[in-house]
């Protein structure tokens, strides 16, 4: 055969229309991966929508600052920074000197008002007996006079003896009134039992309060955590309420996730989430769905948007999830504010509130 009867026959092989087979077959196969493809993007959105996640989340957990209720200078310090101390652990002290001396003062004063409360008691007692002996002065007096009288009448003693007798039962009289008057200054001056129940609980108050100065000037942990930016040192002088350093607890953690609000409809409290922590890479952590915010994160931002105008645009908003996280590993500890990524699986949907 020829070179061109060859290639004639080749031209005419290439121009042959494929058969309705294969044709059908590549139909198939496009089919088949289409509905493949299309099947792995279901499914892809179904997992999404069921186990909603965020890397918008944060560990939170209870912190306060330190802070001294009394004045003074430094005297010792436990700890140094960032140590982990248990609840009732000393962390400094504050020189207790004049403290000491409040509380002798009002010791000291207790004694003298329970000494005053005494002695204005016994002044009482004795202005009162003060009258009864004076009574009796007064009823011997009167006696006597009233036995003279009679003889003066009968010219048995001289009209001057009785004049000097009535006398004598006028001043003994007017001394009477005298002693009750002193009886009436003297339980004015010692007090009702009101007023002397006040006095005391007033000087018991005064000690307390001392004692109480005194006791507060050791500082020590309000819970198990960690001492955070100290830099207090001996000798350093604080007043009362100074905020000296943070202190993070550490029994409580939480992350606060924000989620988009087109994601939160599945979320439900008590729902099981996978937490992913920055600083530890993939390590998994457990954690819960506590409970979702009534609020979106920028409601209470100090300029929330006011989108008042025609030209604003419409910003998905942040709709922040409390979770609870489960007790830490000692080996991988929790870092107040660290960034994190959670998971919810929303299958495991319960009867809690949104």
């Amino acid at each position: 055969m020829s070179e061109s009867s060859t290639s004639q026959v080749r031209t005419d092989e290439a121009e042959k229309p494929p058969s309705r087979f294969r044709e059908g077959l590549i139909v198939l196969g496009a089919l088949l991966l289409g509905g493949v493809l299309l099947f792995g993007i279901y499914l892809y959105w179904s997992f999404e929508r069921d186990h909603p996640s965020t890397q918008n989340a944060y560990l939170q957990a209870n912190y306060v600052w330190i802070s001294p209720r009394v004045d003074g200078q430094i005297s010792r310090v436990y700890v140094v920074e960032n140590q982990l101390v248990e609840e009732g652990d000393l962390l400094f002290a504050i020189d207790p000197s004049s403290y000491d001396a409040d509380v002798q003062a009002a010791e000291a004063n207790l004694v003298l008002v329970h000494q005053e409360v005494e002695a204005g008691k016994a002044r009482v007692a004795a202005a009162k007996a003060a009258v009864e002996a004076q009574k009796a002065t007064v009823e011997g007096a009167k006696q006597k006079a009233d036995r003279t009288r009679p003889l003066v009448t009968e010219d048995v003693v001289t009209v001057l003896k009785g004049i000097e007798l009535d006398q004598e039962l006028a001043e003994e009289q007017a001394k009477l009134k005298e002693a009750e008057s002193n009886v009436v200054v003297a339980e004015r001056e010692y007090g009702t039992p009101e007023t002397i129940q006040a006095q005391i609980e007033k000087a018991e108050a005064a000690l307390t309060l001392a004692r109480l100065n005194r006791e507060w000037t050791v500082v020590r942990a309000p819970a198990r955590g960690y001492v955070t930016n100290f830099s207090l040192r001996k000798g350093d002088v604080v007043e009362e309420a100074d905020a000296l350093f943070p202190f993070v607890e550490t029994r409580v953690w939480w992350l606060q996730a924000n989620f988009k609000e087109t994601g939160i409809d599945r979320l439900r409290s008590g729902q099981p989430v996978t937490v992913k922590i920055d600083m530890y890479g993939d390590r998994e952590f457990k954690g819960t769905v506590e409970s979702l915010s009534s609020s979106s994160a920028a409601s209470f931002s100090l300029l929330p948007a006011e989108n008042t105008t025609g030209n604003w645009v419409k910003v998905t908003q942040r709709v922040p999830v409390r979770i609870a996280m489960e007790a830490y590993d000692e080996a991988f500890p929790y870092r107040l504010g660290a960034s994190a990524t959670v998971e919810v699986n929303t299958d495991a949907v319960t009867d809690g509130a949104k």
